[in-house]
């Protein structure tokens, strides 16, 4: 028969690997929505953390030898934001930054950034991103283009007939100030903010590449590799919970009868 002592391990034992599992899930799904996304102009990769809490109660907690599950931390998410690479399209309506900085886009709720500089041009000859949002200058709010001739330099100028008519509104900003909620854009975290555009650092070094797209920065194979190791490691959880759920049935019966 066993302790009381054997089964409390056994109850701990199955809750650390039932967390390890979750914190697993978690991981599978980021890895398959960077896998999904290794197309995507300028996307950046995601990855997972665990984050423990308070790391001197769970010292005390060792110490003092409590079999009760640890303090618990929080699974965190990251984006990893190296760059791609710069592929070359020739098409005068796409855009690469190289080096710091977003592409800053009006959208129904608010502001909103990304490094996805596919862009077109509407009816009314302003520049678009692909969902239809109004891509922002600096000077004059939605860049509008007229005129015969159109080109942007190095800073992100942009020139029609010779003229400087606007630039490209590049902003960078705290990671922790803005969340991604999909269609490849970055929002403010806090929903007050989303108005105020002039509240974010505008950058001025990055260099604007015309012609040209900015790659995912999603590495196939490592991420191949990873679900892989996952995989195993989820397996492995699995079947130490069954054989601890197993030894616990079997301590519960004897001590039944």
């Amino acid at each position: 028969m066993t302790s009381y002592m054997e089964d409390r391990k056994m109850i701990r034992g199955i809750y650390n690997n039932s967390s390890a599992m979750q914190y697993l899930d978690e991981k599978l799904d980021v890895i398959s929505n960077n896998l999904a996304n290794t197309e995507t102009n300028g996307f950046k990769r995601s990855g997972v953390a665990f984050r423990q809490h308070i790391t001197a109660e769970q010292a005390k907690h060792r110490e003092l030898n409590n079999l009760d599950p640890l303090p618990r931390g929080e699974i965190q998410t990251y984006i990893e934001y190296t760059p791609g690479a710069l592929r070359q399209t020739g098409n005068p309506l796409n855009f690469a930054l190289d080096g710091k900085g977003f592409f800053t886009v009006q959208t129904p709720e608010g502001i909103a950034w990304t490094r996805d500089g596919a862009f077109s041009m509407d009816d009314d000859g302003y520049i678009v991103t692909q969902d239809g949002y109004y891509v922002l200058g600096e000077y004059n709010g939605p860049i509008k283009i007229f005129g015969n001739s159109f080109s942007t330099s190095d800073n992100g100028d942009i020139v029609v007939d010779n003229q400087v008519v606007n630039r490209f509104l590049i902003q960078d900003f705290d990671l922790k100030e803005v969340v991604q909620r999909g269609q490849n854009l970055y929002h403010p975290r806090d929903p007050y903010l989303m108005h105020l555009q002039h509240n974010y650092l505008t950058i001025y070094d990055a260099q604007m590449k015309q012609g040209f797209l900015e790659t995912s920065n999603v590495n196939i194979v490592k991420e191949m590799i990873s679900m892989i190791a996952i995989n195993r490691q989820y397996q492995a959880n699995d079947k130490a919970i069954k054989t601890q759920d197993e030894a616990l049935n079997k301590s519960v019966n004897n001590i039944s009868r």
